[in-house]
């Protein structure tokens, strides 16, 4: 696999680039366009590389999957 990934506004996203980093993974983390600016910035600072995509979670989540499915990436769900 690539790495990992995930679609998330919060939380989930930077939980996931913070593990994925201690455990040299790369994190792909897909979030609505519409992310505060401090939430995408805490992803980034954790190590995980954001993809803003969608007007909402369901559009990103969708993109999220998309990818996985075409480049490998295993799918981390949010809940």
């Amino acid at each position: 696999a690539h790495g990992v990934i995930t679609a998330s506004a919060g939380n989930h996203a930077q939980g996931v680039a913070f593990s994925s980093a201690r455990l040299g993974v790369k994190a792909l983390i897909v979030m609505p366009t519409a992310t505060a600016d401090i939430k995408v910035d805490a992803v980034r600072g954790f190590g995980g590389e954001v993809l803003l995509h969608g007007a909402n979670f369901d559009e990103a989540k969708a993109k999220a999957i998309e990818l996985s499915q075409q480049q490998g990436f295993t799918w981390v769900p949010p809940f």
